[in-house]
């Protein structure tokens, strides 16, 4: 079943890219590290904006469709698994959603991006880098696919410690309701506040547990941009970076953390909040005309989607290290 287009926010903020990275730790867009429990009052701090703003914003994000959902993935590398992305062509857009339902069947897709014209990114955990390529030529097989780029591999993030028997539970628990307080997760775990609030950190700080918001970009009246940027050379990103930010203050950078897909040295990756789409070549251009750029690709994305049954199988039946 697909979600129907949410509504269109009617009053769309400068605020809602300064409140999204600031739920992001590193500041910039990574596959881990939003952390959806972060109070109001923190982010309000740190923005110097009121807490009433930043709560309106965040009902207004759930209230129209933008944020449908945390899905709450374990760290892959808990269960032996590294992810990947893979890049496909379809040959009908217009049946993209029965393309998406096939490639949710293939073992191991846990999400991906929807992108405006032929393209969509989908995402997936496998044993090891052979898996992966075996996976895209099943994926090169499926019916309405055209054509599928080389798995991009994810950079492997090793856990501190593993999982206990206790984890588990409370990462299942997670799934089902990633938002709910505290108190409520400790209840269904059946174990206390104080012990749930000091796993929850652990999970959390050692980046065992992954919040990844589902966003529908189509509650927004104006179109947001995914930008590859190939550089001339590595020196150029932080000049590209800086100049890119002031020209378009409402976005972020894919940041590289550690974990997550792994870019060439020479890619800078960009999401930005474009004033209108008649102004996305305008941004387009504005970045081939950098110094030390040598080309720009710049997709319009539609929606983040996920899959939650390779998730909802590995947790139960996972055997976690001792720890």
């Amino acid at each position: 079943m697909h979600p129907h287009p949410p509504s269109i926010i009617p009053r769309p903020a400068d605020i809602d890219i300064d409140i999204l990275r600031e739920m992001y730790r590193s500041g910039g867009v990574t596959v881990a590290g939003v952390d959806p429990r972060l109070k109001a009052n923190r982010i309000a701090e740190r923005l110097k904006v009121s807490r009433a703003r930043v709560d309106s914003r965040l009902k207004e994000w759930t209230r129209y469709g933008l944020l449908q959902r945390f899905d709450v993935w374990p760290n892959p590398a808990l269960f032996g698994l590294i992810g990947f992305t893979a890049d496909l062509r379809l040959t009908d857009r217009f049946q993209k959603d029965e393309v998406i339902d096939r490639i949710g069947l293939v073992d191991g897709a846990v999400g991906g991006i929807d992108l405006a014209g032929d393209w969509i990114s989908a995402q997936f955990v496998v044993p090891n880098e052979a898996e992966a390529r075996r996976r895209t030529e099943l994926l090169r097989g499926l019916a309405g696919i055209a054509e599928v780029g080389a798995p991009i591999l994810w950079a492997r993030l090793d856990p501190t410690r593993g999982l206990t028997p206790l984890d588990l539970r409370i990462v299942r628990v997670l799934r089902e309701y990633p938002t709910q307080p505290l108190s409520t997760i400790a209840r269904h775990v059946g174990v206390s506040t104080r012990t749930i609030t000091t796993r929850y950190g652990q999970l959390v700080d050692d980046l065992a547990v992954w919040f990844v918001p589902v966003l529908d970009f189509r509650a927004l009246a104006q179109p947001v941009v995914s930008v590859n940027v190939n550089l001339s050379e590595t020196a150029n990103h932080e000049l590209v970076s800086r100049s890119f930010r002031k020209a378009f203050p409402q976005s972020l950078e894919f940041v590289r953390t550690g974990f997550g897909p792994i870019l060439p040295d020479r890619v800078a990756v960009f999401f930005a909040l474009c004033p209108s789409a008649a102004r996305v070549e305008e941004l387009e251009g504005f970045l081939r005309g950098l110094p030390g750029v040598d080309s720009v690709e710049a997709m319009l994305m539609i929606r983040i989607f996920s899959f939650p049954g390779t998730f909802d199988r590995l947790v139960p039946a996972g055997r976690p290290r001792s720890g």
